[in-house]
């Protein structure tokens, strides 16, 4: 293998390294805007239904959705 083609093949490497961690990035970050939109969602209904909304009711949605630590 001649250096020029080891220098492509290691820039090739280089590249699906940085995509497959793009990727996995990506993957991760739409799975987490899916859980808020879902607990954002859960929120607003639970503040439409009741006129009073207790910060229990809050902190059980936000439970719910692993929101809390």
């Amino acid at each position: 293998m001649s250096e020029t083609s080891l220098a492509v093949a290691e820039i090739a490497t280089a590249d699906e390294r940085d995509y497959d961690i793009w990727l996995a990035t990506l993957t991760q970050a739409t799975e987490r805007l899916d859980e808020l939109q879902s607990l954002v969602i859960e929120l607003r209904e639970l503040c439409a239904d009741d006129d009073v909304v207790q910060t229990r009711q809050v902190m059980d949605v936000l439970e719910r959705h692993g929101a809390t630590t």
